[in-house]
């Protein structure tokens, strides 16, 4: 009969059971060469769980484990923690064991836990409080979240001090709270850590007139995460400045700088920018993700007919190619996605940014520095003398830049660049609009994109909802009876959506369309022409993806006025 009552045996059991699971899902191995390997690499100790971790999702294993052991699982983004309750144990306990108290009743604590069957754990808990401990299992990150929530927030405001600006910091982001760090340094590191898990773009760091608000923005939309005391406003805001190498001292005017964040052995790019405001210094950190960079032109959203035409445009040996949209939609994501098309050892590739967001192997990447004279303009002239094959331009703001791009184009290179236009159509009109020759535009434009983010459906609660009269003459009579719409759910954060999808409009760059433009026609003629020849406008590529489930139309709706 197998010894239960042995320790460890529930977590090995709990190992073995998913590892079987895997293999016979055939999840994690595919050959007997990795089953092989993936056996020794456990007989040296490895944990199962982090072998797993690369073939299964994280809930996956959660419910398994739950399934296996007997034990129920938790979602603590559904179910708030009892700050009392949490209050029982210490943070150094919960820390060291990755766990968090929810609930107490009758001598009884309710115990979310990364490893419920560890049970030095469950004795060292019962030790501590004197209660009987009811488990429960949980995602670790959520737990360590909590336990910020609960404890490093309360030492922070308690206990907050101004760093000295000769302080050697380090950037290394730890999973587990330093006891000798400072509770300022303790809070930022967490609501970083934070950050990068809820896949948040920015992070806002507001004083405001009663306090002290930090802010994510997650697909686009400002969401508040914190209220915090006034008086932390300049102790965080000196330790992003230091972090930054920022100038402390200066509170008057705005600055700029980047942090290079080590969390968990990923490089995260942080860009920090600073503004006075009459309630105190705001802060903005906008966090870089290294796989927006490595998306390819499949994952950008782009139904198969337009894909096709950007693919055919990239491999012409010259022309000027145009992205154009709003500020945060996407543009440099795509004009990044084109350049990794045609990454090529025997291909001269030159960009001139503002500022340079991401790392592109292969490329020659400078960026714009107004205090010393360089410009779109200036750059762009420069790079014309380094023999380049294919130019990126971050932006064409103003004559002389799209001057020297149309010329650029028409002598033998293939241009990419953005302009900030609603339509495609109007990108055409605004190098016009720039004084542009229009024998100069309709020989070097050989295609423009328009585009919008919106935000996706999340896959695991959205629900289907009948589809109104009035909104019928929306899809313009399609037949459709119903559509989705977003609910909310622990894994998206209770928004209903997860990521966010393009929305595109590709102009098919014409003979009739090049004669328009040696007319000087207007924008609406243009798009009359190109919808005649086939183009979809954005509003009728949204309307498409909510017909397909992909996103709703009420997000569809909170952009019309813009599309």
């Amino acid at each position: 009969m197998i010894d239960q009552s042995k320790p460890g045996f529930w977590k090995d059991f709990v190992l073995k059971e998913l590892y079987v699971y895997a293999r016979e899902n055939k999840v994690l191995i595919s050959n007997a060469d990795e089953i092989a390997t993936q056996l020794a690499l456990l007989d040296q100790g490895a944990k199962l769980e982090e072998l797993l971790a690369a073939y299964l999702a994280e809930e996956e294993i959660l419910e398994f484990k739950s399934r296996i052991s007997g034990i129920n699982m938790i979602s603590l983004a559904e179910r708030p923690v009892n700050v009392s309750a949490a209050k029982l144990v210490s943070e150094e306990l919960a820390r060291k064991y990755t766990l968090i108290p929810i609930a107490a009743q009758n001598q009884r604590i309710i115990i979310a836990m990364a490893d419920p069957t560890d049970r030095t754990a469950l004795d060292d808990v019962m030790l501590f409080t004197g209660y009987q401990v009811d488990p429960l299992l949980a995602s670790a990150e959520e737990i360590k979240i909590a336990i910020r929530e609960c404890f490093t927030l309360e030492r922070s405001t308690g206990e907050h001090a101004v760093l000295n600006p000769n302080e050697s910091v380090s950037w290394k982001i730890e999973e587990n709270i330093n006891a000798q760090e400072t509770p300022v340094v303790s809070l930022v590191d967490s609501l970083f850590r934070q950050a990068v898990i809820e896949k948040a773009s920015d992070i806002h760091w507001e004083p405001i007139e009663t306090g002290f608000s930090v802010k994510f923005r997650i697909d686009g939309l400002l969401m508040v995460k914190e209220n915090l005391p006034k008086d932390l406003s300049r102790s965080v805001t000196a330790r992003l400045k230091v972090m930054s190498g920022l100038d402390i001292t200066q509170r008057r005017l705005p600055q700029d700088g980047r942090i290079m964040l080590d969390i968990s052995d990923k490089k995260i790019d942080v860009r920090v920018s600073t503004f006075p405001t009459v309630y105190g210094e705001k802060v903005v950190t906008r966090i870089l993700d290294e796989k927006t960079a490595r998306l390819s032109l499949e994952e950008l959203g782009m139904r198969e007919d337009v894909e096709y035409q950007i693919r055919k445009l990239i491999r012409q040996p010259h022309g000027l190619i145009l992205i154009s949209g709003p500020t945060g939609s996407g543009k440099t994501t795509t004009l990044y996605a084109l350049i990794r098309e045609l990454q090529s050892e025997t291909i001269n590739m030159v960009s001139i940014e503002d500022p340079v967001e991401y790392r592109l192997p292969g490329v020659s990447q400078a960026q714009v520095n107004a205090g010393i004279g360089l410009d779109f303009a200036s750059g762009l002239r420069s790079i014309l003398r380094q023999d380049p094959d294919v130019i990126m331009v971050g932006e064409i703001r103003d004559r002389e830049t799209a001057k020297i791009a149309t010329a650029a184009a028409m002598t033998g290179h293939l241009v990419l660049s953005t302009v900030h236009t609603n339509t495609a159509a109007e990108a055409l009109t605004r190098l016009l609009d720039m004084d542009i020759d229009a024998y100069m535009v309709a020989s070097a434009v050989c295609g423009v994109l328009a585009q919008r983010l919106v935000r996706r459906l999340c896959l695991n609660c959205r629900k289907l909802k009948p589809v109104l009269a009035e909104e019928k003459q929306i899809f313009h009579g399609e037949a459709l009876s119903a559509i989705y719409e977003p609910a909310g759910c622990s894994k998206c954060h209770g928004t209903g959506y997860n990521g966010r999808i393009g929305i595109h409009e590709y102009l098919p760059y014409n003979q009739e369309i090049k004669e328009l433009i040696l007319q000087k026609g207007s924008a609406a003629s243009l798009e009359k022409v190109s919808e005649k020849s086939g183009m979809l406008t954005l509003k009728e590529d949204a309307l498409r993806k909510v017909a397909a489930g992909i996103t709703s139309l009420e997000e569809i709706m909170r952009l019309w006025a813009e599309i």
